[in-house]
């Protein structure tokens, strides 16, 4: 992804008032290529949560009001 595109996630990702400090730190995170293990390893869960916690916030994201704020 160019850094450009990165770059716009990172500061939605920050914007959002919708995602809690944790589902923001694993997207972050996510963006800049770690891995579901590494994360897993701080937050002393499996890597399989972080993916659910990353689908989560992911869907929060995608929820109609927070789209029709951005347009």
């Amino acid at each position: 992804m160019a850094n450009q595109t990165i770059n716009y996630f990172l500061k939605l990702i920050k914007w959002s008032k919708r995602l809690n400090p944790k589902e923001e730190d694993i997207l972050v995170k996510r963006l800049k290529k770690k891995k579901l293990r590494q994360i897993g390893k701080k937050y002393r869960v499996s890597d399989e949560r972080i993916r659910q916690i990353e689908n989560i916030a992911l869907l929060k994201l995608q929820e109609k009001n927070f789209q029709e704020r951005l347009f």
